[in-house]
């Protein structure tokens, strides 16, 4: 076969693979006749169940691959691509947007796809961090407004792109949230101090900036420049508030979104990074890091202080 027809075999194998993980969605393919690892599947069946606890059901759903790079490694031919998920989903009589982008990597051996994996983000930004100051912010940076339509405003607009006035960190869940509470209103304050306060300058910021963990226990600060209150479920969340998650219930926080709509239930929908997704339940059943010991902290931002 010649090169030409070898290239255009594994796009076809390939793009048969994209059309059935969108058809699953809508009940036009078996989960089980997919290369998905037991993993996988978890995740799929997951937001399966989660819709039907809720009565809910996707309509429709558009899948696409971007960014696609092939290399060929011996016998194989690796595919790295980014999967663009949307689903229009029903619930009641309101309609939910959900999109989420995922990097992956697929296997073709033999013009035949042999396996589909998300492709696991390796969090190397500080993993450890000094424990705040302790230092109380002044009144004068405290006192202020929250505009919660600007924050879930920015939160939409970057759902899925990395603004470049912004620190550039691998694991970039907090800094987006960070950015989404700086673009309601809320005043940096701490610099040049990494360990106190909540800040950033492009090239240097403050652990609470960018570590999941130094900002969950930032957001419990009463005299911090936040000004969060936390609330024992997350029905009591709006838009332009923050979740954490500690995923191994191990007291390390993981991850943190911003509610950014609620469902027909009154349940918050999230924006988050690093996995980037919209309009996501927030509960993160079919995450590949969620577990069953998964932990939950809600934080409303005071409109007001």
């Amino acid at each position: 076969m010649s090169k030409r027809g070898m290239r255009v075999d594994w796009k076809n194998a390939f793009q048969k693979h994209l059309t059935m993980l969108g058809d699953y969605w809508v009940g036009n393919a078996d989960l089980h006749k997919m290369p998905l690892d037991p993993e996988e599947k978890r995740r799929f069946t997951a937001k399966s169940k989660v819709l039907k606890e809720q009565e809910a059901e996707i309509e429709r759903a558009r899948v696409h691959a971007t960014n696609v790079r092939a290399t060929s490694k011996r016998e194989d031919l690796v595919v790295d691509y980014c999967l663009v998920m949307q689903w229009l989903i029903k619930h009641q009589s309101t309609f939910i947007l959900e999109e989420r982008l995922e990097k992956r990597q697929s296997v073709l051996r033999h013009q035949r796809l042999v396996s589909d994996a998300l492709v696991p983000i390796l969090a190397k930004e500080e993993q450890k961090f000094e424990r705040e100051s302790g230092e109380k912010a002044p009144l004068e940076v405290r006192s202020r407004t929250y505009d919660r339509l600007a924050a879930v405003r920015y939160a939409d607009l970057w759902w899925n792109r990395r603004n470049p006035q912004y620190p550039t960190v691998s694991d970039d869940c907090t800094n987006y949230i960070s950015q989404c509470l700086h673009a309601g209103g809320i005043r940096m304050w701490g610099n040049p101090i990494r360990s106190r306060g909540w800040w950033q300058q492009r090239t240097n910021w403050s652990f609470s900036w960018t570590v999941a963990n130094a900002l969950r226990w930032y957001l419990s600060k009463s005299d911090g420049v936040i000004g969060a209150a936390e609330k024992s479920s997350a029905r009591e969340l709006v838009p332009g508030d923050v979740i954490c998650y500690d995923f191994e219930g191990d007291g390390h926080w993981n991850h943190n979104t911003m509610v950014t709509a609620l469902d027909a239930n009154g349940e918050p929908l999230v924006n988050a990074h690093t996995y980037d997704a919209r309009h996501r339940s927030w509960a993160y059943r079919d995450s590949p890091a969620w577990t069953s010991k998964i932990q939950y902290k809600f934080f409303h931002i005071r409109d007001q202080t």
